[in-house]
């Protein structure tokens, strides 16, 4: 029997549409997100890099974790990825995110925006890997 193992090509794929997507859609929710925080658009215009490589960073260790899991509960179609991506951005952090915003005092309209496209990136990320399997 073949076993499943974490497909890296298909993780470093999930890692770049994991840039590309939140780059969209806080491209689309920029005026409204930036107005929710009281942001400026001067003082949005950092030049520090550290952000954009927590946010490799981030999205490179919640692709492989992810791929690892699906290896264990063992998911096998790009439908059953896709929908547990969307659970798991939805519970563990969508949720969390309207939790600790509604205690923090801030709009539940940006606890979606910002929740929002994590759910879309988990989702994307799990038919992604959910159709790009590998095996040993």
């Amino acid at each position: 029997m073949r076993k499943q193992s974490v497909n890296l090509w298909a993780v470093v794929v999930c890692v770049l549409i994991g840039q590309i997507l939140p780059a969209l859609w806080y491209t689309a929710f920029s005026d409204t997100w930036m107005a929710l925080n009281g942001f400026t658009a001067e003082k949005m215009n950092s030049e520090s890099p550290v952000p954009y490589l927590a946010s490799i960073v981030s999205s490179s260790l919640m692709a492989y974790t992810m791929a690892w899991v699906f290896t264990k509960i063992p998911i096998k179609s790009m439908i059953a990825g896709l929908i547990t991506g969307f659970v798991f951005g939805t519970v563990f952090v969508l949720s969390e995110t309207v939790v600790k915003d509604m205690f923090s005092m801030r709009p539940l309209l940006l606890s979606f925006i910002d929740g929002g496209v994590s759910v879309l990136v988990y989702t994307v990320t799990g038919s992604i890997l959910g159709a790009w399997r590998k095996y040993d």
